[in-house]
C-alpha cells in the first residue's frame, strides 16, 4: 500500500486491533494520505467501494483524516448524479482536524478510489432495469387477462406490436442495403419460433447388473418386524438368551 500511494505522500499510519480477546489476531493498517484519501489493509474501499469501519475509527482521533462525498464511487449515486462532478466541502469528525483545514476543498487521490463502471456497463444496467419493468407489467397483464377471460385481447395487442416493429426493422434494413449495395445485411430468418424436432438424450449403458428394484420413499418404508422369544413368547430377546427357560 505504501508503494501504491508513495511514501512521501503519507501523513499518518494507524494500526487497528479488535478489543475482543478472541479477535485480537485481526489486525488492520490504515494509511492516511490526505484528509480525503486513505488506504486500509481490508481493501473495502477498493474492492467494494465502501468506506470501511476502520477508517471511521481513525477519523474519531486523527487530526488529518476527514470525509468527503467524493470518497464514495459514483456507482452508488442516483442516476441523476452519476455523470456529474460532485464537489463538496470536507467534513471532519474531529474538531482539531477541522481547525487545521478551514474551508478547504480537496480531491481524493486516484490510487485510493476504485475505477468507476464504464459507460457501456452502465447502459447494460439501464437495459436490465427497463427489461425488469416491462416484464413485471407483462406478468400483471397476463394474470389479469387469464382471470377475466380476456387473453384474446392481449394476444391481439402483442401480435400487432410485434408485426409493426418487424415491419420497421425490415424497412430499415432495406434502406441500408440501398445506401450500401456492396455490403448487404444478411437477412436473419425467424428461426426462434420454428418448431424443432427434439430427440431423446443419449443413454450410455453402465457396467454391472442393472438395478431391478426402485428406491422407496420414506412413506413407503415399513418398520422392521419384531421377533418374539420362542420359549416364553415375549419380545426383546430370543430363546438362546431367554431367562425363563
Amino acid at each position: 500500500m505504501i508503494a501504491e500511494v508513495g511514501e512521501e505522500k503519507i501523513r499518518e499510519v494507524w494500526k487497528i486491533m479488535d478489543m475482543r480477546p478472541e479477535n485480537k489476531k485481526h489486525i488492520y493498517f490504515v494509511i492516511v494520505v490526505d484528509p480525503v484519501s486513505y488506504l486500509c489493509s481490508c481493501m473495502s474501499n477498493i474492492s467494494r467501494g465502501i468506506v470501511c469501519r476502520h477508517y471511521f475509527r481513525v477519523m474519531m482521533v486523527s487530526a488529518a483524516a476527514g470525509f468527503q462525498i467524493q470518497m464514495i464511487p459514483s456507482r452508488w449515486y442516483n442516476d441523476d448524479h452519476k455523470d456529474k462532478d460532485v464537489i463538496a466541502e470536507t467534513h471532519f469528525v474531529n474538531q482539531e482536524a477541522e481547525q487545521n483545514f478551514p474551508g478547504v476543498t480537496l480531491v481524493p487521490n486516484p490510487s485510493t478510489i476504485p475505477t468507476t463502471a464504464a459507460t457501456v456497463l452502465r447502459c447494460v444496467a439501464k437495459k436490465k432495469i427497463k427489461y425488469g419493468e416491462v416484464w413485471g407489467l407483462a406478468r400483471q397483464a397476463a394474470q389479469l387477462a387469464i382471470e377475466h377471460d380476456s387473453h384474446g385481447e392481449i394476444i391481439g395487442w402483442l401480435k400487432q406490436f410485434i408485426n409493426s416493429h418487424r415491419e420497421m426493422i425490415i424497412h430499415t434494413r432495406s434502406v441500408r442495403n440501398q445506401d450500401d449495395p456492396e455490403n448487404p445485411e444478411i437477412q436473419v430468418d425467424n428461426k426462434e419460433n420454428e418448431p424443432e424436432q427434439i430427440e431423446n438424450p443419449l443413454v450410455s449403458r453402465r457396467k454391472g447388473r442393472p438395478e431391478t428394484k426402485r428406491y422407496k420413499s420414506s412413506t413407503e418404508k415399513r418398520p422392521r418386524a419384531k421377533y418374539n422369544c420362542g420359549t416364553c413368547g415375549q419380545p426383546g430377546h430370543n430363546s438362546a438368551t431367554c431367562r425363563n427357560r
